[in-house]
């Protein structure tokens, strides 16, 4: 069992919107500019911005990979260090739509009132609720992909480790 996803914010209308924001921020006469005279052009204070965000944008990374040890989550510059979830923290995940605004708050590094949400864009998840009831959500866009693996994991790992647990109470004590 090996899955992994790399996601970022970007998609076409984002893009499309920050190009429109760009051009929108930008001084210039457009018969100088088909004339070939580029020395009217002035980059106003909000150019600038636009430019900032694009470069935020870009180095926004969610990368989550799941294999026989755990979930393994890093949500560049959010997370500066990896969040690895071992299958012995969960209790169950399954696969959930929600709505990103009502549920979260919108997309990012998230606390909601379903609880914490690292996502990018979309609105499935991988629903992860921790042993301790907490809850963490983390988007995808491969949801028949990580479905499977959530029923496997359900099936075959959390109901060993839960079997563990049941199994021996006093291993716990220690």
């Amino acid at each position: 069992m090996n899955f992994q996803e790399k996601q970022t914010f970007w998609s076409w209308w984002m893009i499309i919107l920050m190009i429109f924001l760009l051009l929108s921020t930008v001084n210039f006469d457009l018969f100088n500019l088909l004339r070939g005279d580029f020395s009217e052009i002035n980059f106003n204070p909000g150019f600038w911005i636009v430019v900032g965000i694009i470069i935020l944008f870009s180095f926004i990374r969610l990368k989550t990979t799941i294999n026989e040890e755990g979930i393994a989550v890093q949500f560049f510059p959010f997370l500066l260090k990896t969040r690895f979830i071992l299958w012995s923290q969960i209790g169950h995940l399954y696969i959930k739509d929600y709505n990103p605004i009502a549920d979260y708050g919108g997309w990012g590094y998230r606390n909601g009132n379903e609880g914490k949400a690292y996502n990018t864009k979309g609105s499935v998840g991988l629903q992860v609720i921790f042993k301790d009831g907490s809850k963490l959500l983390i988007g995808t866009q491969k949801k028949d992909e990580l479905s499977r693996i959530a029923i496997q994991v359900n099936q075959e790992i959390l109901k060993m480790e839960n079997n563990k647990i049941i199994a021996n109470p006093l291993d716990n004590l220690s």
